[in-house]
């Protein structure tokens, strides 16, 4: 005695005898052809399972049930296939044995090619966006409907009665001669074949005609020539889903038969952008997912064969993995999906995200009664933008500083800036050109370190419009010779930029650092008529500043560059500007930084405030010296950093008049001074007179403190 008795006729009827059969559930499947047969035995349905094959009549149905006597008989014969269908129904019904219909979706059901449409205006849109030619067997009612839409007309064979009304409609229409297939049906299965091949129909239009009208044998023979096939008002078909038909089975039988549904997810480095870059291996994911992830630019190469969906983040892409596994119970048990993910999926990409929802929903569905299931991540790397960049530029890359601007917060932007003057080779990804001009300009800003930097930025690399823009320095490096680039223009394309920085002389190398406030004047080179801050004043006047690390802290009015250098001594995370505009200075402070390795400095020659534009904005600023401009080097300052922290050092009666004035609030200015501080210094040096030591005093210096704060209602 055998316990189901199955009707077989679909990929369904296959995969529930292969499944009944690896539970070995003794079971009869009955086929209509040796096709199907050979086709069912090559699946590999085990030893339970017994094949017959032929078509029967209604009576031969009810006395094959009667002679295996079965629990259930279930029908899966194809859902057009409505006669034979009835047939076994009432076989079942006759012999007294429950019957079971398996119904498939078949509009869900891509592979298929089966699209049905209740609404002939939607039939039409949906054949507007394919290409090739259409056979019309839907009459003449509609034809001036399929006629008229845009792009079909010419695309267009149909296949009407041969009658004078028929043809007349033909050419109202607009169709003519070798369009037109005058033919008295019914047709068959091979004559519907033959016109497929003859026509070289690609897309079959058809309504939901019955048995009578021929219906069927257009199914059949669409899906013999994996034709895609267009029906119009076709209802939906009656029974339950192949998932249900499990339960209802395994309840009948005390037995799990639910199927295991496996879940595969790879995550495919996809380059930097042309397909030419896509590994073999990210290749063979492609082909072999079901369903694409990705950015929009990423997936838009496949949509013409895939099912993908513009979506790269966690939160975005399980909702549809999950539809993805509670449709494989209905469809195939195997989910295959890929994300891609442009340049290598373990540099800066979303991988590490993905795979932490990943494992968690794994976590959550094993706990879970959904069923057999099972889940496998791998991860398939690609090449970086990165490491085209370095090869354009014929760099190598392992030894440099590696980092991502791709819509970081300004902290990120601290840590590189702080870390290229240190590092030889500086690779960046960006978010854009907005990016690319912030660093120009910061390497631009650089005063008398600007010739160590080479600066070059690639954009879309890999795509046919790829270009690498360049500001070079005074050594830009052998693969710079072959490179060919061009200089940067004033406006930078949209796109996506990956920059390259080197830097001929990095400073962890040169530096030297101190512990502890107070330099002795005596380490510096001095020469007559240059002044320096002394020692004491120095050390009141960093303390005031209040600085933080990361900073950018200009010396205006430098002088020797005794500020400048204990600050670059002092801070090892910050930039220091010496800006003076006498040359004479300028080569002493120079002088100076070398000697005491202060390599955080860059000495800038120009007039404040005007050369101040040219230069990053600073967080700190010391005024040593402004030549009768302070309030135009404030102004200057406050436009450029509107929280930036002043000192102003003062020895002239005039200036310290004017810093009352400002403290007073009696110049018309557009900002207030927060934390305002006014202090004096009188400094006595005591020097030997013999045999006895005196006190010698020096000019008193005023030390103003501040931050820059916005007036109410600015």
């Amino acid at each position: 005695m055998c316990k189901i008795f199955l009707f077989a006729g679909t990929n369904e009827g296959r995969r529930l005898a292969k499944r009944l059969g690896a539970a070995d559930i003794p079971t009869v499947v009955s086929v209509a052809t040796e096709y199907g047969a050979v086709v069912l035995a090559d699946a590999g349905i085990g030893e339970s399972v017994r094949i017959r094959q032929g078509r029967m009549t209604p009576e031969e149905m009810e006395a094959e049930i009667r002679r295996a006597a079965p629990l259930v008989v279930v029908d899966a014969t194809h859902p057009y296939a409505l006669a034979a269908s009835e047939n076994i129904r009432r076989a079942a019904e006759a012999a007294g044995t429950p019957y079971i219909r398996l119904k498939r979706k078949t509009k869900d059901s891509p592979s298929q090619k089966v699209f049905m449409f209740s609404d002939i205006g939607e039939m039409i849109s949906s054949l507007q966006r394919t290409g090739g030619n259409i056979l019309l067997t839907t009459g003449v009612n509609s034809l001036k409907e399929f006629a008229s839409a845009e792009g079909l007309k010419d695309r267009l064979f149909v296949r009407v009665l041969p009658g004078e009304e028929s043809l007349k409609a033909c050419e109202e229409a607009g169709i003519h001669g070798r369009q037109i297939i005058a033919m008295q049906g019914p047709f068959s299965q091979e004559m519907n074949r033959a016109t497929i091949h003859s026509y070289d129909i690609k897309h079959l239009v058809t309504k939901q005609s019955g048995r009578s009208g021929g219906f069927e044998e257009k199914v059949f023979a669409a899906q013999e020539t994996e034709t895609a096939l267009y029906i119009l008002g076709a209802p939906e078909e009656e029974g339950i889903p192949y998932a249900k038909v499990l339960d209802q089975l395994g309840e009948m039988l005390s037995t799990d038969l639910r199927e295991t549904v496996t879940v595969t997810v790879s995550l495919i480095g996809a380059g930097p952008g042309d397909e030419a870059f896509l590994t073999e291996e990210g290749r063979k994911a492609i082909t072999e997912a079901d369903v694409l992830f990705g950015a929009k630019r990423l997936v838009e190469p496949y949509e013409e064969g895939k099912t993908v969906y513009p979506y790269y983040k966690g939160e975005d892409i399980m909702p549809r993995l999950e539809q993805l596994f509670r449709e494989a119970r209905e469809k195939d048990p195997h989910v295959r999906a890929a994300v891609l993910l442009s340049g290598d999926s373990g540099f800066f990409s979303g991988s590490s995200g993905l795979i932490f929802y990943l494992t968690n929903w794994r976590r959550r569905m094993l706990l879970a009664d959904t069923g057999r299931f099972a889940m496998h991540i791998r991860t398939i790397p690609g090449i970086s933008s990165i490491q085209l960049m370095a090869a354009r530029l014929q760099e190598h890359w392992e030894s440099g500083y590696i980092d991502s601007l791709h819509g970081v917060e300004e902290e990120v932007w601290d840590r590189v800036l702080r870390r290229i003057p240190k590092e030889k080779r500086t690779m960046l990804l960006t978010s854009g050109p907005g990016d690319v001009k912030r660093l120009l300009k910061w390497v631009r800003g650089q005063g008398s370190h600007r010739g160590r930097y080479s600066f070059y930025a690639g954009y879309n690399l890999s795509g046919q419009n790829e270009q690498i823009y360049k500001e070079e320095g005074e050594h830009p490096g052998m693969g710079a010779e072959d490179l060919k680039a061009l200089p940067f223009p004033d406006i930078l394309p949209e796109g996506l930029y990956t920059v390259f920085i080197r830097n001929s002389e990095p400073e962890e190398d040169m530096g030297e650092y101190q512990d502890t406030l107070g330099l002795p004047n005596d380490e510096f080179i001095r020469e007559e008529g240059i002044p320096i801050t002394k020692e004491e004043v120095r050390t009141i006047a960093i303390s005031k500043l209040r600085i933080k690390e990361p900073a950018i802290v200009y010396d205006i009015g430098s002088g020797s560059g005794s500020f400048a250098v204990e600050l670059g001594r002092i801070l090892k995370d910050s930039r220091i500007f010496a800006i003076e505009k006498s040359k004479r200075r300028i080569e002493l402070i120079e002088r100076n930084v070398r000697q005491l390795k202060a390599a955080s400095v860059s000495v800038v020659c120009g007039e404040a405030p005007e050369v101040l534009d040219r230069l990053v904005p600073p967080t700190h600023a010391v005024i040593g010296g402004s030549d009768g401009r302070l309030l135009s080097i404030l102004q200057k300052l406050y436009k450029k950093s509107p929280e930036c922290r002043v000192v102003i050092l003062a020895a002239t009666l005039e200036t310290k008049a004017e810093i009352a004035s400002l403290l007073a609030g009696q110049l018309p200015t557009e900002y207030d001074l927060g934390d305002a501080e006014y202090i004096e210094l009188n400094l006595s040096r005591s020097r030997q007179l013999g045999k006895y030591r005196a006190l010698r005093a020096e000019n008193p210096v005023a030390v103003c403190s501040f931050t820059f704060r916005r007036k109410p209602g600015a």
